[in-house]
């Protein structure tokens, strides 16, 4: 077995093909909220926040959510991941994003961002990756006070900029600083690919810190009267590809007395355990069988899996719902992560 980084291992092409451009709908259980409120269906956490008018907004358990505003002059809804402060984006994993915007009956938006959205906490920074807007103008440089120029990020090219302000956060009303990539295309489906923002950011000297969220969003706002409309997003998903394990060099133990369990007897020999998940992702195959990762530590998986794993992606525990089918098999999402179907 090669002893390196799992990181290098846990991807695969991953032909999405994103069917859910053109084929899908909202599913599952769902609430709908007409006052600002932060809560959770399943396992996806929602905001509603406006500063006035009359509004609402439907989440539902899949993670896609419709966003309704009259009359606001700054209002946003969001769907996705929420945590607790505790872990940086690093060791929770490399984030994606999927989502499908449809804009109906948009009237008087004078600034919009749709994309992702979040905080961290220490520092404090609220977040912005921006790949469309309901106005008919593309946020300029009016949105921070600092402009680092244009970066080529996930493949497109976005704009970053930097911002410090004071005002409502998370936090309450505080200083706290601003980042934003604004794509110079918009496009009202696709992936995003948030951890690239991140490194970016970073590269440039814009600290992250602690996550608190990563959301799907969609934000309104006027100068004037109000804005109105519906962005609804069918399709949503906020998700991580590769846990705190995969960034990490794991090293190879002293030998132990060999586990009992149906794994590998050729893992166990060189001192390695089974994986205590009879369903583990699998992130590397080789002669000896196939390894997984467990507490930082490379573990031995079960041989009775039924599906066919791919390098980083495991079997589906419960959710049988195909989004979509290519050379690997049926896939489906659970626990914020694509599964195999058996």
């Amino acid at each position: 077995m090669k002893f390196q980084t799992i990181a290098s291992l846990a991807f695969v092409g991953f032909a999405a093909a994103q069917n859910f451009c053109s084929n899908t709908k909202h599913s599952g259980e769902s609430v709908t909220v007409t006052s600002n409120k932060v809560g959770k269906i399943g396992d996806i956490g929602y905001e509603l926040w406006a500063d006035s008018g009359n509004n609402s907004a439907t989440f539902y358990a899949d993670g896609s959510f419709s966003c309704s505003f009259r009359q606001a002059k700054d209002y946003l809804c969001r769907s996705g991941l929420s945590f607790d402060s505790t872990q940086t984006h690093q060791q929770i994993g490399h984030m994606y994003a999927d989502f499908k915007l449809v804009k109906q009956n948009i009237q008087s938006v004078d600034y919009s961002y749709v994309g992702i959205y979040g905080w961290t906490r220490n520092p404090l920074v609220e977040f912005y990756v921006v790949d469309n807007w309901l106005s008919q103008w593309r946020p300029g440089d009016w949105v921070g006070n600092k402009k680092h120029g244009d970066f080529t990020i996930d493949g497109a090219k976005y704009t970053v900029y930097e911002n410090t302000r004071y005002g409502p956060s998370i936090d309450g009303d505080t200083n706290f600083k601003q980042y934003f990539s604004i794509r110079q295309q918009p496009r009202d489906c696709g992936t995003i690919d948030i951890t690239a923002h991140f490194q970016q950011w970073e590269k440039l000297g814009m600290t992250m810190g602690k996550m608190h969220e990563a959301k799907v969003l969609g934000e309104a706002g006027s100068t004037g009267g109000g804005t109105s409309g519906t962005a609804d997003f069918p399709y949503a998903k906020v998700y991580i590809k590769g846990a705190q394990a995969t960034t990490t060099t794991t090293k190879k133990p002293e030998p132990t007395t060999p586990s009992t369990g149906s794994c590998s007897a050729k893992i166990q020999a060189q001192g390695y355990k089974c994986c205590s998940d009879k369903n583990c992702t699998i992130f590397y195959s080789d002669n000896d069988g196939n390894w997984g990762v467990e507490n930082g530590q490379w573990c031995g998986c079960e041989n009775s899996n039924t599906c066919k794993n791919v390098v980083g992606y495991p079997c589906c525990k419960t959710n049988k719902q195909v989004y979509f089918t290519d050379n690997d098999g049926n896939w489906s999402f659970e626990n914020n992560n694509w599964c195999l179907i058996n």
